[in-house]
């Protein structure tokens, strides 16, 4: 022990208001702050230790009514003293403040904390004020806070405002229930009977929320609610209601958490102790794990889904797919995702689990996500990888097991076959792109001769389109012989302006608001018409660039992916976006994710609509230009197309296995210029090939099957095209890139028809 002597100061100095902001940061929205009068609540009811059927939490929604602001409320039959409100409520950051008076049997400890998240949440997110109106063992209190301040004081005062005598409790709640403009009677009848029987109660208002827009405010807040992890505690052990301006939410039934059903097999969790001690995968130290042998061992459980939890429809299973950290001293301490784990494998996204470790409760931070970075906490998290990758690898075992040996044979010779197909489909159009054959895709720079169109051929190599993105059209006039001529002039007939508009001197769409069109094009005297093609603007909520990063030749061609979650939970990668490149001299992409390196270098990307952004940027890379052959000599010898889980690549003994977010056509770096593979971890493939409504006999999967082949086709084409192509300027390349792409799609499925519909394989 060390013998340093001081003489410490009898008083910490702190400046209490910036100190007070700083730990409220984490609060500064609804969807952060709601959860923490909910979980107060939920722990008041602990506190009492009152019965499960009888814990009923109320959260009311006001619009505005002029002259009165819009109001967000939260009630529960409980009740605090003047003592509690004076010891443990106005005092900040005191981690005892929920503990104090409750039952020797209640857990309080499931739902602990720091004693800041409520009032943070009062003090910076509503513009007028907010307040607690209180009743307990026959006295009122009202305590309350003017918006932006962090000063809580009774309303009015201390007189009139703190131990009032009551004499009717249901009038009290009546007055506040009209606050949110809400009668008695509307309330569901469990409520009603709840508030006819309480003999105390707590109403928490807010006055004027801050980002208040009322259209769909109200559903889209309820629904973070349903996603955020402080919330999921809260909803099991109690019964929570919402009323939106006087009118029970969901039928006037409680909220529920979704029903997670675990993967058939695995219905109970894996439950592990965890090792007491645990080595720091940075120092390369031992740790302990229970402070020596001061605290009790832990343990982890890892339960399983039936369905993918990374992208789950609606965000709420994105919102177990978690490792919560907990401690009998504070609860829930802290989360981190799931995919944060160093995991390599897909059954990780059909994964959640629980850690219990007494020795991390003091590296929870204010907002309980991840815990403090410490040799600890980085080797639990360590191990906790170790123990999620050996579940993983016993499921994949099984699931090897599981895939029926006639399904493989059958899907193998589907494959085959269409490998022979891609082969030969790509030798005869290779040889159109070089000017061997017929078919090859005019551009701008060649001019094209005059004629009489009999046949007006219009094309969007995407289906889809996210908001505020501009994209170009493919529109080509042929002859009665079919060969191609010049365009004459023509208009654009558009279904609905209000989805997307065109600009006819720049031939661009712009998409405007979610919503579907359909367009085409017509000469002016009216006599010939283009086929009709349908655009959908789709509202995307989350954006995932594939690859995360590439490196490329100069004046090579590779396509990225946009793998888009939409609002109904569907993941598409055929969606218009804007590409942005912070260095577009090294390398440009258009809107169909189409990429040209130009000069080596190293440059970020990202995919973006007006509304959604990916998360993080893909990385080109650009190296010098390599020798890629001449001429003829390209086209030969294509990459060999192969299904992971079920085929093995040359040299190699066992199937490889991809991860769900990995692209639905992918390569490893030693499979360039060798092996394109289907990823059957795709969660598309995953649904067609093994869900018991399709199967590998379907058409369903043989469309998928077919579209992976054609990307794979277009990557191939893409990346070696003609040497003539190099002398082409950015915007020159990427139209003739999507006319490629669009030409390769439409021969493709024209000739692969029969094949679709029936599975005839017959040449």
């Amino acid at each position: 022990m060390s013998d340093f002597q001081y003489t410490p100061d009898q008083e910490i100095q702190i400046h209490r208001e910036a100190a007070i902001r700083l730990m409220c940061q984490p609060f500064l929205s609804h969807e952060n702050g709601l959860p923490e009068w909910v979980k107060n609540s939920a722990a008041a009811y602990i506190r009492v230790a009152r019965e499960p059927d009888k814990r009923i939490i109320v959260l009311f929604f006001r619009s505005m009514h002029k002259p009165q602001p819009p109001a967000i409320a939260c009630l529960d039959f409980v009740g605090m003293t003047s003592t509690q409100i004076e010891r443990d409520f106005r005092h900040w950051a005191d981690p005892n403040a929920a503990r104090r008076e409750s039952a020797p049997e209640a857990r309080i400890g499931e739902l602990g904390g720091h004693g800041n998240g409520g009032k943070c949440y009062m003090t910076q997110m509503f513009e007028d004020y907010s307040y607690l109106f209180t009743v307990r063992n026959g006295l009122a209190c009202k305590y309350g806070v003017k918006g932006g301040s962090i000063a809580f004081g009774y309303v009015p005062n201390s007189e009139t405002g703190k131990d009032i005598q009551v004499s009717n409790i249901i009038e009290s709640m009546k007055s506040c229930l009209q606050i949110v403009k809400c009668d008695l009677t509307a309330l569901p009848y469990s409520v009603q009977s709840a508030t006819l029987a309480a003999t105390g109660f707590t109403f928490f208002c807010g006055i004027a929320p801050r980002y208040w827009q009322e259209r769909e405010v109200c559903q889209r807040l309820i629904e973070s609610l349903l996603s955020h992890h402080q919330m999921i505690t809260p909803l099991q052990i109690s019964q929570i209601y919402v009323i939106v301006n006087g009118v029970p939410f969901n039928g006037g039934k409680p909220l529920e958490l979704p029903r997670i059903n675990p993967l058939p097999g695995f219905e109970s969790p894996r439950t592990i102790s965890v090792p007491d001690v645990l080595r720091d995968p940075i120092s390369n130290q031992n740790v302990s794990t229970r402070n020596g042998s001061a605290l009790p061992s832990g343990h982890i459980k890892i339960f399983t889904s039936d369905k993918n939890m990374r992208f789950g429809r609606g965000g709420r299973r994105q919102s177990r797919h978690t490792v919560t950290f907990h401690t009998d001293r504070s609860g829930v301490i802290g989360k981190i995702p799931m995919n944060s784990l160093e995991v390599e494998s897909n059954f990780r996204d059909y994964m959640y689990a629980e850690c219990f470790l007494e020795s991390l409760d003091s590296f929870q931070q204010n907002n309980r996500g991840p815990l403090s970075e410490s040799p600890l906490t980085r080797a639990v998290e360590n191990w906790i990888s170790a123990q999620v990758r050996a579940f993983c690898r016993d499921l994949e075992d099984r699931e090897r097991k599981i895939i029926r040996e006639q399904d493989k044979s059958e899907l193998v010779r589907l494959n085959e076959w269409l490998d022979h197909w891609k082969n030969q489909f790509l030798q005869e159009f290779m040889q159109g792109l070089y000017g061997e054959g017929e078919g090859r895709p005019n551009d701008e720079s060649k001019v094209l001769p005059s004629g009489i169109p009999a046949k007006i051929e219009l094309v969007l190599t995407n289906p889809r389109a996210g908001r505020g993105v501009y994209f170009r059209p493919i529109i080509k006039f042929f002859d009665a012989a079919n060969h191609r001529i010049r365009p004459v002039p023509f208009r654009w007939i558009n279904e609905d302006n209000n989805v997307a508009m065109i600009d006819e001197e720049l031939m661009l769409v712009r998409t405007f608001s979610f919503g579907a069109t359909k367009i085409y094009a017509e000469t002016l005297d009216g006599k010939h018409k283009s086929n009709t093609v349908s655009l959908e603007v789709v509202r995307i909520f989350e954006i995932r660039v594939v690859p995360h990063e590439i490196e490329m030749p100069a004046g090579t061609r590779r396509k990225f992916e946009a793998i888009c979650r939409l609002s109904n939970g569907l993941e598409v990668s055929n969606v218009y976006l804007a590409w942005m490149e912070n260095n577009p001299s090294i390398a440009r992409v258009s809107s169909a994710g189409l990429v040209y390196a130009f000069s080596p270098g190293k440059t970020e990307v990202t995919a973006t609509d007006e509304i959604c952004r990916s998360d993080v940027p893909a990385i080109i890379t650009v190296i010098p230009e390599t020798g890629r052959g001449e001429g003829k000599e390209r086209g030969k010898g294509f990459p060999k197309l192969l299904i992971s889980e079920v085929e093995c690549a040359p040299g190699e003994d066992i199937p490889p296995i991809f991860r769900s977010d990995e692209p639905p056509v992918h390569q490893r770096p030693q499979d360039i210029d060798k092996v394109w593979w289907i990823n059957l971890a795709s969660p598309f493939a995953r649904y067609y090939y093994t869900g018991s409504t399709y199967g590998v006999d379907s058409e369903a999967w043989r469309m998928y099957h077919v579209e992976r082949v054609i990307d794979v086709i277009v990557q191939v084409a893409l990346s070696h095209g003609p040497d003539s192509e190099d002398s082409l300027d950015p915007r020159q390349w990427i139209h003739r890139s999507a006319e490629i792409e669009a030409d390769i799609r439409q021969r493709a499925i024209e000739s692969l028809k029969d094949f679709i519909e029936s599975g005839e394989t017959q040449a």
